[in-house]
C-alpha cells in the first residue's frame, strides 16, 4: 500500500514538473521587441523608375529624380526593413506605386502598374544585377 502511494506521489510530482518545464520552454527568450504604433496612412500615387544605386534597388520618382525611395508593405516603423519590397524584377522599368511617404520610405506600398519603353523587354527583369545591400 505504501509503495502505491509513493509511486502516485512521484508520478504527480513528475507530471507537474513536466508541465512547468513545458511552460518555461514556451515563453519567448530575450528582450521583447517594442512594437511601434501603426502609422496614419495618407495614400498617394508615386510614379518612377527603379534604379540600382550603391548595390541597392531604389525608386527614383519622375517628379524628383534626385530622391531615392525604398518601398515596404509594413505599416509600423519598426517593421519597415523586414517587409521591404525587392525591386530587382522592376529594374530599369517605370512603376506606379500606391503608398504613403515617410522620410525615404513609401510604407503600405502596393505596386499597381509597370511600363516598359516601346520595344523594351517585357516580364520580370531577372537578368538585373544582384543586390549587394539592403
Amino acid at each position: 500500500m505504501k509503495s502505491i502511494a509513493i509511486m502516485l506521489s512521484v508520478g504527480l510530482f513528475a507530471l507537474s514538473g513536466c508541465a512547468l518545464g513545458k511552460k518555461m520552454l514556451e515563453q519567448p527568450s530575450g528582450l521583447p521587441q517594442k512594437q511601434s504604433a501603426k502609422l496614419e496612412r495618407r495614400t498617394e500615387v508615386f510614379t518612377g523608375k527603379v534604379v540600382l544605386v550603391d548595390g541597392a534597388y531604389r525608386l527614383s520618382p519622375l517628379k524628383d529624380p534626385d530622391t531615392l525611395l525604398r518601398l515596404t508593405r509594413a505599416r509600423r516603423e519598426t517593421e519597415f526593413a523586414q517587409q521591404q519590397i525587392n525591386l530587382r524584377k522592376y529594374y530599369e522599368k517605370t512603376i506606379s506605386v500606391n503608398g504613403t511617404l515617410q522620410d525615404d520610405w513609401i510604407f503600405g506600398a502596393d505596386i499597381v502598374g509597370q511600363w516598359t519603353p516601346p520595344g523594351g523587354a517585357t516580364g520580370p527583369n531577372m537578368n538585373a544585377p544582384k543586390q549587394t545591400r539592403q
